[in-house]
């Protein structure tokens, strides 16, 4: 499948959001394999005809107003970017899209959006792949979900790490393409949102190799620099464009980096479905807890307190809540009690640990 082309760079991000919830490290190296067979299953799913949506459009990115300027001397030199630019804002969204359309035959591709905001400390990130094949990663403080297939995984996560992460992008960094490449000034111009400097890049075939999965021809970039008062110097906008050959099929490729909402107003919420991978309201989360991970109607999580001190929080809380106890028994070290509520039941096991005891929470 021609799909396939998007795999390594798809499992390469994958691989970073699990690493980001590395607060329960065995389910996260899990979470990273079953991202990977993720995105192995969503490339042979899409298979051919599959074309990237692109998502929250800005409005002054179509026709940007500008104002015609005389390059300087200075002009025709590689555009400088400052280094951490996007750690200096508030919040920020990265859209990357990628595709290629053959002469014969439907276009292909995919989008990545990325999104931060510094208070509350939160990010999101999904990849489309087009026909409902999508991915989605979000931690909010020190929660984290991860959707697949119409399900989601939330686990515990390590907010320390996404406030000290704050302006990494795990999209493809223009900078890659862009660094060796000569420049030209263009004009002046207003993208996504601020103003910038538009600069035509020759880009050698070498250079963009990155983004390509076949021979190239008739190669063109342009670049967009913010150039703003009181913003820093930071990639608003990147593209670039290219004639493509692979396995004797010639097509257009497109690829297009873009930063937008800089320090807007904007929420980013749990994903559709979260609600399902945590416990419901009416079973009460245990107060002191780590290492918390639920999915599809199962919650795990470490306590320090004794396997009797978990049970019998439980034996009071949930009569509370309306459910009645059907079974409570001691299995050695271990408390299994099976609680009904109307058509639902609830599984409870609690088992020693090195560290107090293991907790199993499922709903049926």
């Amino acid at each position: 499948m021609k799909s396939r082309i998007w795999l390594p760079l798809i499992i390469l991000v994958l691989s970073s959001l699990a690493c980001s919830v590395c607060g329960t490290a065995g389910k996260a190296i899990q979470l990273g394999r079953d991202a990977a067979t993720v995105a192995s299953d969503a490339a042979t799913t899409v298979g051919e005809g599959a074309i990237a949506t692109i998502v929250a459009e800005t409005s002054d990115e179509a026709e940007p107003e500008s104002e015609s300027e005389e390059p300087g001397a200075d002009d025709e030199s590689i555009p400088q970017v400052d280094a951490d630019a996007m750690s200096e804002f508030d919040s920020y969204r990265v859209r990357v899209v990628s595709h290629w359309t053959p002469e014969v035959g439907d276009a292909e591709g995919m989008t990545m959006e990325q999104a931060h905001t510094r208070s509350p400390a939160a990010q999101q990130f999904i990849i489309d792949m087009g026909e409902d094949v999508q991915t989605e990663f979000v931690q909010i403080g020190d929660q984290a979900w991860y959707c697949s297939g119409g399900s989601c995984t939330q686990t515990a996560a390590d907010a320390e790490e996404l406030a000290t992460g704050f302006g990494d992008s795990m999209a493809l960094d223009p900078s890659d393409v862009t660094k060796d490449a000569d420049a030209k000034f263009v004009v002046r111009e207003s993208m996504n949102g601020v103003q910038t400097r538009r600069y035509a890049l020759d880009v050698s075939e070498a250079q963009a190799a990155i983004l390509s999965q076949g021979d190239m021809a008739d190669l063109q970039s342009n670049v967009w620099i913010a150039d703003e008062p009181g913003l820093p110097a930071y990639t608003a906008r990147f593209e670039m464009s290219w004639i493509e050959t692979r396995d004797g099929e010639t097509g257009k490729s497109e690829f297009f980096y873009d930063v937008y909402d800089v320090n807007a107003s904007f929420t980013i919420d749990p994903p559709e479905g979260a609600e399902s991978s945590g416990l419901p309201d009416d079973v009460p989360p245990y107060p002191n807890t780590e290492d918390v991970f639920s999915m599809e109607g199962m919650t795990t999580f470490n306590s320090a307190d004794s396997v009797q001190t978990v049970a019998d929080f439980y034996r009071d809380a949930l009569p509370a809540q309306g459910w009645t106890d059907e079974t409570d028994e001691e299995l050695g070290d271990m408390v299994n009690q099976v609680w009904k509520k109307d058509e639902r039941t609830l599984n409870l096991m609690v088992s020693p640990s090195d560290e107090g005891s293991s907790v199993m929470l499922s709903i049926e």
